[in-house]
């Protein structure tokens, strides 16, 4: 650091001064020594406790972002999983009493080393992603373009900014690699935390590279899991992803100090397979999920969008475990009964994602139910807080969840919602929603027909809302995991406090 290289250098040019005069001052530099001993004595004390508090100084709190920025310069708008970490980050790198404490940093996919990230171009890649002018219109496309390069470079001729973006990132980290400057270096100390809020699972080897920083370093490590769904519903993932999870879980268990869970049920379903598999079990910690955006970062957007009159929002990505497919048939159903004016609109708003294809030919062939299923798959988070406020009320019919993020946000904004009762999503919900049983065909119908049929139930249940929710914030929940971090390292900063001590004496 410039400060530091500025000292070493005063300091040498002092003593280069002293050593040459040295003959003739030193009659008088002994009385001044003999006359000031008791105060140079404090100063040499007082200049050993600032030393050692400094290198004592409190923990500080790394969050790792690589996930999180590779993500988006593949796609234009988050999912659920990186609205989560940036409202973390954004709350912790602002909240009065803790963001002195908190870093970013990544673990570079390229080099394989931790680099140190300034807030700036993590917000940047959140408002502005490379992921807007990405070429890609579906999930999987990334990881089959470099699956079959070469054969997809004319791929990249014919979008050579979105590339040239790409390879500038890796040719910097590789150089900065060879160079061998690493400025994290000089800013780590013992007993800092590093925390990984995303999918590193889906990093090849990156708990490899992270426990090998950890023992360089010596860190503590704390991963939030957002759920087993690879494992425990292997039917609604692809089989890589169940293997790269199971392999990324069974190594992030012995070196994690502390995990932690967003839900109660996700807490208890990992003690389970942790315990069944055999494996080290560190202190798990569910973290309750603050709800809503940062209304900072969206107020200066514009909603462009264009929605119909009357409508229900399902807010997913659009996948299989989702199951839209429900939701179709039950809106089918309704159309049957009730006819095309009584019946609002369906608006599915998320990305397309895995094994539905099928679905969405169905869709294509029926004319999206002749107009009544709308997909918006690229809404920003104005257009989406746009969405959530003017629907009728919101549907969940998830088949497994770890938390579920729109259920908080659909209750934040106000509107009520028709969920499925399976897995965490009654934990979310609480009392204030109602709920079906996602695999009983007759039961969604039933719950989601009444709000649409019966206003007054509808006013009545939106009443209960706004007199009974209290919103958990995402300060509460910075608060909640800075809090559970400086338990976990408490005892390692009690020893180097004693160091501190005995140091200074």
């Amino acid at each position: 650091m410039p400060l530091d290289d500025s000292a070493t250098q005063d300091t040498g040019a002092v003593g280069t001064l002293l050593t040459t005069a040295s003959e003739p001052i030193t009659p008088v530099m002994d009385s001044a020594r003999t006359a000031l001993s008791p105060s140079v004595a404090r100063m040499e004390t007082s200049g050993k406790e600032d030393y050692f508090a400094r290198k004592a100084r409190a923990p500080l709190i790394w969050f790792e972002v690589e996930d999180f920025l590779r993500y988006l310069d593949h796609f234009r708008n988050p999912s659920g999983v990186q609205r989560v970490q940036f409202e973390i980050y954004r709350v912790a790198k602002t909240l009065g009493g803790i963001s002195d404490r908190v870093r970013f940093c990544r673990l570079s996919i390229y080099s394989k080393r931790l680099q140190p990230v300034d807030f700036g171009e993590i917000r940047s890649a959140y408002l502005n992603p490379l992921g807007r002018i990405a070429p890609w219109k579906t999930f999987w496309e990334p990881a089959i373009f470099w699956q079959e390069f070469p054969r997809s470079f004319p791929v990249i001729l014919r979008h050579p900014r979105f590339f040239f973006s790409i390879f500038k990132v890796a040719a910097r980290d590789l150089i900065g690699s060879w160079l061998r400057t690493n400025r994290f270096e000089q800013f780590v100390r013992p007993s800092d935390v590093i925390v990984s809020l995303g999918a590193g699972w889906g990093i090849p080897n990156y708990m490899k590279y992270l426990a090998e920083a950890k023992r360089c370093y010596g860190m503590t490590f704390a991963p939030l899991v957002h759920d087993l769904i690879p494992i425990k519903y292997e039917s609604f993932v692809e089989p890589h992803h169940t293997a790269q999870f199971r392999d990324w879980l069974r190594a992030a268990m012995p070196v994690a100090d502390i995990v932690f869970t967003n839900s109660k049920h996700t807490r208890t379903a990992l003690i389970t397979f942790v315990a069944e598999s055999g494996w080290r079990l560190p202190r798990v910690v569910a973290l309750e999920m603050g709800s809503g955006f940062g209304d900072r970062l969206t107020a200066g957007e514009q909603a462009m969008v264009s929605l119909p009159p009357r409508y229900v929002l399902f807010v997913s990505t659009v996948e299989l475990r989702k199951n839209h497919r429900l939701l179709v048939r039950v809106w089918q159903r309704l159309l049957e009964r009730h006819g095309p004016d009584l019946v609002p609109n369906l608006i599915f708003a998320g990305k397309i994602g895995w094994l539905v294809d099928d679905l969405l030919e169905e869709l294509e062939a029926s004319g999206y139910l002749n107009g009544k299923v709308i997909i918006l798959r690229s809404l920003s988070d104005a257009e989406l807080q746009q969405a959530y406020r003017s629907c009728l009320f919101t549907v969940f019919p998830s088949l497994c969840e770890g938390w579920g993020l729109p259920i908080a946000e659909s209750l934040a904004y106000g509107k009520f919602c028709v969920a499925s009762n399976h897995t965490s999503i009654p934990e979310a919900g609480g009392d204030l929603i109602d709920y079906f049983d996602p695999l009983n065909e007759d039961d969604a119908l039933a719950k989601i027909e009444r709000p649409l049929i019966d206003r007054a139930y509808l006013a009545a249940r939106e009443a209960q809302l706004r007199a009974e929710y209290r919103p958990r914030t995402w300060e509460d929940c910075v608060h909640a995991l800075i809090g559970a971090l400086d338990q976990t390292v408490a005892p390692d900063s009690q020893a180097v406090s004693q160091l501190t001590r005995r140091a200074s004496r």
